[in-house]
């Protein structure tokens, strides 16, 4: 056995650029924000939360500027625009040809970031998410329209159409990778990525930059980008892929070396080699380069579907060459999680699933107050968790699933659909929807629309067609906290995907004009206004930033505004205690099904992002003071 261990004095130094932070731009008025809502009104606010909406801290400014910037990168997307005003501007036909860079230009080390700085990234990142899904979903909406992409004889093998590697591809293709220089490569946290933050499809952590393999599980930057003149490894994929990976807890991962082994099969058919990425890892020892480690995850085995979870900074304190299960010989490296970091993502993934686990056996863990505040009327139970105090309100409401709308002026002549199957693109149902899905085959929601069609009770479609989504009700689990700062929150104890279904608001519905004459006068009570909510739906599924001609959506605008409020100070349920944010990770989307009155929509809440399990939920409710 060969083992190859750090030296035992300090590990020598490698040379890195640490780039001098410079002042951020000067932020935009609120008026450039086209997502601000200019006259709100106040009277229909709702603050269920314990705190009034004057302290409710609003980040608007820095969000306007995050668009403006976001709008000046999307200049290197258009063919020939030359806008002097662009953060990368096209090359001049006359421009100098781009001379070579010399070794050791690629590597640089981000540190030292104040907190604006963090809150500037993020944004960044969650922008380029937005845009990477929204382009996903817009490839997976195309292949579900194009005949010329579907191959109707399962016989007939054709390419792999993959929607996840196509957005990927282009937006790489357009320079709308986080990290545009591709002489360049980040060694340690890349700003704005958060550890616990969870993918699931690889091709985005190269859309960010946390990792540079779209197959390999070692990424590295070679050796000619290096002032030693030696790879170094940057980051790895820890997925159990090989037969001799091993986890030894959170803080400890014995890493197989890549190679050897038939493409698919997790044995090891011959020796593997000091080279490549398995010579980086052993050069990241050498010279104590920290390893961004993100780590696969098993959601469920049939059908098999595997998320991705950044589990923060490691460092690789061993490497050796052993025998492996296989007989062959593998390099085996042991990396130890580096300390004082937030705790891993993974480790949260573990909790929620020990809580879902006691839950369904009727165990009550420490903290939680109540298995289900819906007291069996939601298909999932919601759990209520106060560590904080003694305070138990939402034990002290009606639950109500989903609001009684009026019946005569809601009943209209249906238009409904008579597929016998699942509703295709030329159904009545879709046609309503600009003739396109409004949803995948898993659920997922492909573009935000100003309303999107569901089949009804008088369509001919079954009840798991694809267009019938939201009527299927809650399938997370959600739970209701108390968080430290006395406030009411929802997290889940399930991982989120981007464009999923959450749950509905519900209350009584009462009729605008009504409150607006003060036809009642209760002072206490809570109404949720459908108008105060910001569309941020128009973000959902918008690939103008990709195709400028695009836009967010060709659906025709509505033709009435919604004429009702949720008056939820008696009966509610689990959305009304969603706390607000001007930076939302869920948004509200209008869905009509059972009747065509557009004056009645039902408020629908989706993912804007993938959600890990305990990270809480917010909305932007349009508070503007």
């Amino acid at each position: 056995m060969a083992s190859f261990a750090p030296p035992p004095s300090s590990s020598p130094s490698l040379h890195l650029l640490i780039p001098k932070p410079e002042p951020l731009e000067p932020i935009s008025d609120l008026s450039q924000n086209p997502y601000f809502n200019q006259n709100p009104d106040p009277g229909h606010l709702l603050a269920l939360n314990g705190c009034s909406t004057s302290s409710v801290k609003v980040e608007d400014p820095i969000i306007s500027e995050y668009l403006r910037l976001t709008q000046l990168y999307s200049s290197i997307a258009i063919p020939g625009r030359k806008d002097q005003n662009a953060l990368a501007l096209v090359a001049d036909d006359q421009s100098e040809p781009r001379k070579k860079k010399a070794r050791g230009d690629g590597l640089v080390r981000i540190n030292n970031l104040s907190a604006s700085d963090h809150l500037y990234h993020r944004l960044l990142i969650r922008r380029a998410r937005i845009t990477y899904e929204s382009l996903r979903c817009f490839f997976v909406q195309e292949n579900m329209t194009n005949p010329n992409l579907v191959c109707k004889n399962a016989s007939v093998k054709k390419p792999r159409n993959r929607a996840d590697l196509k957005a990927s591809v282009k937006m790489r293709t357009l320079g709308l990778y986080v990290q545009k220089d591709p002489d360049l490569r980040v060694v340690g946290p890349v700003p704005g990525v958060n550890i616990g933050d969870v993918f699931f499809y690889r091709a985005e952590l190269m859309v960010l930059g946390v990792h540079n393999q779209i197959q390999g599980g070692i990424g590295f930057v070679p050796a000619k980008m290096v002032p030693e003149g030696e790879p170094i490894a940057t980051s790895i994929v820890a997925s159990g892929g090989y037969q001799d990976d091993l986890e030894l807890g959170d803080d400890i991962i014995m890493y197989t070396g890549s190679g050897g082994r038939v493409k698919n099969q997790p044995h090891v058919s011959s020796d593997q080699s000091l080279e490549r990425g398995n010579l980086a890892l052993e050069r990241s020892m050498n010279y104590g380069v920290e390893i961004r480690v993100v780590r696969g995850v098993i959601l469920q085995k049939y059908p098999l579907t595997r998320i991705y979870v950044y589990d923060g900074l490691y460092r690789v304190v061993e490497c050796r060459r052993n025998r492996g299960k296989s007989g062959c010989h593998v390099y085996l490296f042991k990396l130890l999680r580096i300390k004082g970091q937030e705790k891993s993502g993974t480790l949260s993934i573990r909790l929620a699933r020990e809580i879902k686990a006691k839950l369904a056996v009727q165990v009550i863990p420490a903290g939680y107050i109540c298995s289900d505040i819906s007291g069996g009327i939601e298909a999932v139970p919601i759990p209520f968790f106060n560590d904080v105090d003694q305070v138990e309100d939402p034990l002290g409401f009606e639950y109500v699933k989903s609001p009684d709308y009026p019946l005569p002026p809601v009943k209209k002549a249906l238009k409904a659909c008579r597929c016998e199957k699942e509703c295709k693109t030329n159904c009545q149902c879709m046609g309503r929807n600009n003739g396109e899905p409004a949803y995948d085959s898993t659920g997922i929601l492909l573009q935000g629309r100003p309303i999107v069609y569901e089949c009804g009770d008088t369509c001919s479609c079954p009840a798991n067609c694809p267009n019938r989504v939201t009527q299927r009700g809650m399938k997370l689990q959600l739970e209701v906290f108390r968080s430290k700062d006395n406030i009411w929150g929802v997290r889940s104890l399930d991982v989120i995907q981007a464009g999923s279904f959450i749950c509905e608001f519900s209350g009584d519905v009462v009729l605008r004009e009504e409150v607006d004459a003060g036809v009642d006068q209760d002072q206490n009570r809570l109404l949720i206004d459908p108008l105060s909510f910001l569309e941020r739906w128009r973000q959902w599924g918008n690939v103008s930033d990709v195709f400028p001609d695009a836009g967010p959506t060709k659906d025709p605008p509505l033709q009435h505004r919604p004429i009702y409020l949720l008056d939820v100070s008696r009966r509610r349920n689990v959305a009304c205690y969603i706390s607000h944010s001007s930076s939302p990770n869920v948004f509200v989307q209008y869905v009509l099904h059972g009747h065509d009155d557009v004056k009645y929509p039902r408020m629908m809440i989706f993912a804007m992002e993938n959600i890990p399990p305990l990270r809480e939920l917010s909305l932007d409710y349009g508070v503007t003071s």
